[in-house]
């Protein structure tokens, strides 16, 4: 048995590497494949819905000019969470903008045409 003979056989019985519970699915994310609830469709731009509740929405990521804070907007929505699903015309405020993200309330729930 050789000098460097135990950095073999500590390789042979080293488990393959995994995420920690810190980088868990944070790490998936980090590395751009984004968790979708569904798009909403503003003028002929359409963008990927990060979260959304009964109040409002947050688009991620966000690369356009088109909308500014405070500023009213009509738009087509089409989401869903768990057994919750929202599809229609809306309208919205924006309420932040920060990096490239986008936050907006609803100030006219969607409906079916």
């Amino acid at each position: 048995m050789g000098f460097f003979d135990f950095l073999s056989v500590r390789a042979k019985n080293k488990k393959p590497a995994r995420p920690t519970k810190a980088q868990g699915i944070k790490s998936v994310k980090a590395k751009g494949k984004l968790e979708s609830c569904g798009i909403i469709k503003i003028d002929s731009f359409s963008f990927v819905v990060k979260d959304y509740n009964l109040k409002g929405f947050i688009i991620e990521p966000y690369d356009k000019d088109i909308l500014v804070k405070s500023q009213r907007f009509r738009f087509e929505i089409d989401v869903s969470k768990g057994n919750h699903k929202m599809k229609g015309s809306a309208e919205a405020v924006v309420t932040k903008i920060a990096g490239n993200a986008l936050a907006a309330a609803f100030t006219i729930k969607p409906y079916d045409h």
